[in-house]
């Protein structure tokens, strides 16, 4: 009897498996053709075991879902720069932490030269401080931004400022009063005082509030981009807009990278989230400091 019950256990072990083996290869081809191949790995395994990674650098970003466009918006190639120091910011609390600051690369490859440095800097609203860190640091600094009302000035012994603020197209805002420029327009004015047409922007600092989406598809379109060593922008997201826009303003963004440069920081704000509807409801921050500096 008990040799009896040993065979029968023999054969249906066999038997079993192949039951087994057929559920797990149904349960591939369902899944599979829902999920991509990032979820679906994380369904099989969800001890996540093995850790998919997007290649942020080569990502189609019409195939990136909701969540995956904070994740990028956050991710950094923190491997480019070595040494990278904030400059700039204030303290601020609930949460406790500092806001407005710009991260620079001070790689000895790509760091700004004290004494022959060149900033701009869009976007000050009478806040100081990463352009006074920048002009301490041995740069001159060039700043801008319409929405004071003063005049142009010399703030301090190395910092200028401008009453006028930059656009993708030259133009008066009658509404506003404001006088707008490209930065291919801006960077002409300044030619002479620059002393050589061909002088690189080391650091361009924007900050200017949701317009960003329109001065940075200008900046690469005219050329502009290759004459800047380092960048870094707020960017600012509508709790409100569509999938689509926020599908544009990602592409706008990669488009930096496209052009060749190497993005090295990227910190969220933590003082300015929402609900984005569009987005499956995901409730993230609607600020992000970014910074990118060359490929060489």
């Amino acid at each position: 009897m008990a040799l009896r019950r040993r065979c029968f256990l023999v054969y249906l072990f066999p038997l079993v498996l192949l039951i087994i083996m057929a559920l797990i290869a149904t349960r591939h081809k369902d899944v599979s053709s829902v999920l991509d191949y990032q979820q679906y790995v994380r369904f099989l395994l969800p001890d996540e075991s093995v850790n998919v990674k997007i290649d942020w650098k080569t990502v189609n970003v019409s195939s990136l879902t909701p969540e995956q466009i904070i994740e990028y918006l956050m991710w950094s190639n923190q491997t480019s720069c070595k040494l990278s120091h904030d400059f700039g910011g204030k303290m601020l609390k609930n949460p406790s932490g500092l806001d407005g600051q710009k991260a620079v690369c001070l790689d000895s490859q790509v760091a700004p030269k004290a004494g022959r440095c060149i900033v701009y800097s869009f976007g000050i609203n009478n806040e100081w401080s990463f352009d006074e860190a920048m002009e301490s640091y041995g740069c001159k600094v060039f700043a801008f931004d319409p929405s004071m009302k003063i005049g142009n000035h010399k703030h301090s012994r190395s910092v200028t400022f401008y009453n006028f603020g930059i656009s993708g197209k030259d133009q008066f805002d009658n509404k506003k009063g404001w006088d707008l420029k490209t930065l291919s327009s801006i960077y002409s004015i300044l030619k002479e005082i620059h002393q050589h047409a061909d002088v690189n922007i080391d650091y361009l600092k924007i900050d200017i509030e949701w317009a960003e989406w329109e001065v940075i598809p200008d900046i690469i379109r005219s050329g502009m981009l290759a004459k800047v060593r380092q960048l870094g922008v707020e960017f600012h997201l509508s709790r409100n807009a569509s999938l689509d826009t926020f599908y544009k303003r990602v592409n706008i963004i990669k488009a930096i990278e496209d052009a060749g440069m190497i993005r090295f920081d990227s910190k969220y704000n933590p003082w300015f989230k929402g609900k984005m509807p569009a987005m499956n409801n995901i409730t993230a921050s609607l600020g992000y400091e970014i910074s990118w500096n060359p490929t060489e």
